[in-house]
């Protein structure tokens, strides 16, 4: 039924966001990760080893940024460090554009899912349009500006 092809990177990725919606939402690390974000001197009052958890954070976000790299290696065929030099401000605008918010303590994975769509969705127009990427990399930080105004304006709200 056609000639679409699942890559498995894109299987790898849909692995991970459910391994890691699971893990946030049902998991009392996941929800020591949320009360560290929140407030790190809080949760360490409330007993929660916080150096400890912030080092598996950084591990685990380790593991996942070499996979990435790997699939990167793997598609592009080459090794060049110059590779993906906008893809972390592609990943926060993701991240803020699905609701988690940069000071911590709020999000979902599913949110961060549906971000990473729309920037994806709109690095591709863009790329279509014709635009240079030196005024992608601007128009996406313009993104992440509005983003985070977003989530400032609804923090201030809910205090």
């Amino acid at each position: 039924m056609g000639d679409t092809a699942v890559t498995y990177g894109s299987v790898l990725m849909i692995g991970l966001f459910l391994f890691f919606a699971y893990l946030l939402s049902q998991t009392a690390w996941g929800r020591h990760v949320y009360a560290l974000g929140n407030s790190p001197e809080v949760a360490r009052l409330t007993g929660i080893r916080t150096a400890r958890l912030t080092v598996g954070v950084y591990t685990l976000a380790g593991l996942v940024y070499g996979m990435a790299a790997l699939l990167l290696v793997s598609r592009t065929g080459v090794g060049d460090p110059q590779a993906g030099q906008t893809d972390n401000l592609d990943s926060i605008t993701a991240v803020v554009l699905g609701g988690t918010s940069l000071f911590g303590g709020r999000g979902l994975v599913i949110g961060s899912l549906i971000g990473a769509l729309i920037v994806g969705v709109f690095r591709n127009g863009l790329q279509l349009m014709g635009v240079p990427s030196i005024y992608q990399t601007l128009i996406t930080g313009i993104l992440v500006i509005l983003a985070v105004t977003v989530d400032q304006l609804s923090r201030r709200r809910t205090r």
